[in-house]
């Protein structure tokens, strides 16, 4: 069943649409004395210029020729399925761990009572039959 819910978030996480933070128009605006950074997620591929992303006090001191933008998109449905999936491996990792331990313990309980009830009765018997000393 945890399997079924599993494939069905991929599912669900695969079919969403882009957001805006998945696209964005980075400008790198580098004057004489500082390099700054502007972000813009609401401009087009096409707008992706200095002029349309960079404020106007920065273009100012900002030459044309040093102002450069690059127009990325991210695909965040494969973060969100990769960190689902890392979540799911560890968790499944995790659990047959604890399994093994519980299974382990119940397999090696009988053979520890039954050693347990051997030295007990190698003892009375040395002691109660025999007439000797426990050692």
């Amino acid at each position: 069943i945890e399997i079924l819910e599993c494939l069905t978030l991929l599912l669900v996480l695969l079919s969403t649409t882009v957001h805006s933070g998945d696209v964005r128009c980075k400008c790198v605006c580098k004057n004489d004395v500082d390099r700054q950074i502007f972000i813009a997620t609401s401009v087009d591929f096409e707008d992706c210029r200095c002029e349309n992303v960079v404020p106007d006090n920065w273009m100012k001191s900002c030459e044309a020729n040093k102002c450069e933008c690059s127009y990325d998109i991210r695909n965040t449905n494969v973060l969100r399925v990769s960190v689902v999936l890392t979540i799911v491996s560890i968790s499944a990792m995790a659990l047959f761990v604890l399994g093994d331990k519980i299974i382990w313990n119940f397999v090696r309980m009988p053979r520890k009572v039954y050693e347990w009830k051997q030295t007990n009765l190698d003892k009375r018997n040395r002691v109660y039959v025999n007439r000797s000393m426990l050692s």
